[in-house]
This record gives structure tokens, sequence and C-alpha cells, in this order.
């Protein structure tokens, strides 16, 4: 989560806008990102893995953002899951570059390894 904090902050500076990292750790935060709410409900439900819940949030995505808007959000989602799980499964590390340029972020939100971590 800390590389993907880390994107967000630095593609948010990007585009001269600000965003509340909270917002990942606490729902109730206003991230600061355009149609945020929508797109944490997507998130979540699509995490959570109910069809419902998730036809759901894709009808609030697609009513406030279109629907190439929605198709895209869905498919960052799942290229996320998918590196997400491919590091965890092989044990990739962060590497110096974005252990170092993810410091902040991971500090920002608490964010440390499990106790017996083996990386």
């Amino acid at each position: 989560m800390s590389a993907h904090a880390t994107w967000l902050r630095e593609s948010s500076k990007l585009e001269g806008k600000d965003v509340d990292l909270q917002a990942l750790l606490d729902g109730d935060v206003d991230s600061g990102v355009a149609h945020g709410e929508v797109l944490v409900a997507l998130s979540e439900a699509l995490v959570e893995g109910d069809p419902e819940s998730i036809a759901i949030a894709r009808r609030a995505v697609a009513r406030d953002m279109g629907t190439e808007a929605m198709v895209d959000a869905i498919g960052v989602a799942s290229n996320f899951e998918r590196m997400v799980r491919i590091a965890d499964s092989t044990g990739i590390e962060l590497g110096e570059f974005l252990d170092h340029a993810s410091a902040d972020v991971r500090s920002e939100l608490g964010m440390a390894r499990p106790e017996g971590w083996a990386g």
C-alpha cells in the first residue's frame, strides 16, 4: 500500500492538487480526489467481492463519472490487485528507490512491516 499511496501523492502533485492520504485509512476523511467518495465505494466493493455491492458501486461511478471512467477505474483497481499479489507471493521488496521515496508516506500513515517480516 505504501507504493500505491506514494504514486497517488506524486501524481496529484504533478496535477497541482493536494490529497489527504489519511483517507486511505479512514473512509470519513475527504481525500481531495475528484469523485473520491464513489471511487472509494467502488474499491471497497471490489475488495469485499459482493456482486450486488459491486454492481451498485459501478452504477454510481458510471452515473457520476461516465461509463468509460468506470471501466478505467475497475481496470486500475484490477491492475493494482495483480501487482500486489505478484509482489506478495514472490516476496518482492520495495527496492531502494521506492523505499526511500515512500518513507514519508509510510511515516505519515503509521505503516510498518509486520513483526517477523521475512524480507
